[in-house]
C-alpha cells in the first residue's frame, strides 16, 4: 500500500488536493475517478523526500512538459487559472518549479493575462509556446493551445532523444577501439622493440614506424593519457557551447548520410512546429517567423524567412516552399491538398510524420554503416601493427649477434 498525492477538479469546477492510499497508481486513479474527479496531478509520496539532502535547482525539459500538460488539463476542466496555478505551486513546493509558479501566481493576481504571467515566470520555454498561448487566449481555447504546445515539446524531445541514442553506440565503439590501440602501442609493441634495440635502421619501414610509435607511447604514456583526457574534455565543453555546437551541426549537415539524417530531422521539426502553430490559430506569417526561429540550421532558417517574405507578397505557402526547395514533390503535394481542403495543419502533421519516419530510417542506416566501418578501421590499425611486428621478428634470424 502506497500513499499518493493528488490534484484534481470536481464536476463543479472546484480544485481538490490531498492524499490517497492505494495499491498502485492505476488503483489510485480508479478511486479518484469513482469520486468523479478529473485528475491533473498524481505523484507517489516518498517517505524520505522531506528529508532528502539533494534538491534539484534546474527546471528540466520534462518538468516543463508536465507543467504545460497539467495546465492544459485544468484549463479544459474549467478551473480558473488563479486556482490552477496556486494548486500547482503548493504541489511543487519542493521542486525547481516553485519559484516560477510563485511569480506566475503573483502576476495573475496583479491583473496580468496568462501569457504575460507565463513570460514573467522566466521559464526556458520554446518561443512557439508563448505564441500558442496568446492564440489560445484570443480564441478562448487556452486548454487546446496548451495541449498542442506540450505535444510539440514532446516531439522536440523525441527528436533530441533519437539523436543521442544514435550517437551512443558509435561513441562506445570508437572509445573502446582507441583504448585497445593505445594499449597495444603502449604495452605490447615495446616488448618486441626491446629485442631489436639498436637495430631499427635495418628493419623495414613498417616495422620501424610501429616499434618507434610503441616506444614513444610507452615512454610518454602518462602524458598521452592526459592529452587524450584533455581532448575529450575540450570536445565535451565545445559541444556544450551553443554557437560552436551549431557550427559543428551545420558542417555535419553537408556530409553524406549524416547530412541526410540531420536535414530530415530538421524538416520533421519545422513542419510539425508549423502545423501546431497553424492549428492553434496563429497567423501564418507569425507562425512562419516563429518556425524559422525554432530550427537549428541557419540555411533552413534563412529559407523559411524567404518563404515568409513570399507569402507576405501574396504567394501561396506551397508555391513559396517549392521555390525555396524545402520539401520534395510528395510532401509538397500534401501541402497543396491541405491548402485546397482547408486542412493545412493536419496535412503538415502528416508531412512531419513522414519526415520523422525517414529520419529514423536514415539513422538506422547510418548506425548500420558505422559498425562495419569502425571495425574495419580498427582491424586495419591492428593489422598494420601486427605486420610491422611480424616483419621485425622475421629479421631476427638475419641479425648477427
Amino acid at each position: 500500500m502506497a500513499e499518493y498525492r493528488f490534484g484534481a477538479a470536481s464536476p463543479d469546477g472546484r480544485v481538490e488536493s490531498g492524499h490517497i492510499q492505494a495499491e498502485s497508481r492505476e488503483d489510485a486513479l480508479r478511486q479518484l475517478e469513482e469520486r468523479r474527479l478529473v485528475v491533473f496531478q498524481l505523484e507517489e509520496r516518498s517517505a524520505s523526500a522531506p528529508n532528502a539532502g539533494f534538491r534539484r535547482t534546474k527546471v528540466s525539459h520534462d518538468d516543463l512538459v508536465v507543467l504545460i500538460r497539467e495546465l492544459a488539463t485544468m484549463a479544459n476542466a474549467g478551473i480558473s487559472l488563479a486556482d490552477a496555478l496556486a494548486t500547482l505551486k503548493d504541489a511543487n513546493a519542493a521542486t525547481p518549479l516553485y519559484e516560477p509558479l510563485e511569480r506566475m501566481v503573483s502576476a495573475i493576481r496583479g491583473g496580468d493575462g496568462f501569457s504575460t504571467a507565463l513570460d514573467k515566470a522566466k521559464l526556458a520555454l520554446p518561443v512557439y509556446v508563448l505564441a500558442m498561448v496568446r492564440a489560445g487566449e484570443a480564441t478562448s481555447n487556452l486548454g487546446m493551445a496548451l495541449g498542442r504546445a506540450a505535444d510539440q515539446m514532446d516531439f522536440d524531445a523525441k527528436m533530441r532523444s533519437q539523436t543521442r541514442e544514435a550517437l551512443v553506440y558509435p561513441t562506445i565503439l570508437v572509445g573502446t577501439g582507441t583504448v585497445a590501440i593505445l594499449f597495444i602501442f603502449s604495452f605490447v609493441v615495446p616488448r618486441f622493440a626491446g629485442l631489436l634495440k639498436g637495430r631499427m635502421d635495418s628493419l623495414p619501414w613498417i616495422s620501424s614506424l610501429v616499434l618507434k610509435l610503441g616506444m614513444f607511447f610507452n615512454a610518454y604514456f602518462v602524458q598521452t593519457l592526459i592529452g587524450l583526457v584533455l581532448v575529450v574534455v575540450l570536445f565535451v565543453t565545445a559541444i556544450r557551447n551553443p554557437k560552436l555546437k551549431l557550427r559543428l551541426l551545420e558542417m555535419a549537415a553537408h556530409m553524406p548520410i549524416l547530412g541526410d539524417w540531420i536535414k530530415s530531422g530538421e524538416t520533421a521539426r519545422w513542419t510539425n512546429s508549423l502545423a501546431m502553430l497553424l492549428e492553434s490559430k496563429v497567423a501564418i506569417l507569425s507562425a512562419l517567423e516563429l518556425t524559422s526561429g525554432a530550427v537549428r540550421l541557419g540555411n533552413t532558417a534563412a529559407q523559411l524567412d524567404k518563404v515568409r517574405s513570399e507569402v507576405n507578397r501574396g504567394r501561396r505557402l506551397s508555391q513559396a516552399i517549392e521555390h525555396q526547395q524545402l520539401l520534395e514533390p510528395t510532401s509538397l503535394s500534401m501541402v497543396r491538398v491541405g491548402e485546397q481542403s482547408g486542412e493545412l495543419g493536419p496535412m503538415l502533421h502528416h508531412v512531419a510524420q513522414y519526415w520523422s519516419n525517414k529520419n529514423q530510417s536514415t539513422q538506422r542506416r547510418m548506425v548500420s554503416l558505422i559498425e562495419p566501418a569502425s571495425i574495419l578501421l580498427l582491424g586495419l590499425v591492428i593489422g598494420f601493427v601486427m605486420v610491422g611486428v611480424v616483419l621485425a621478428m622475421s629479421t631476427l634470424s638475419e641479425v648477427k649477434l
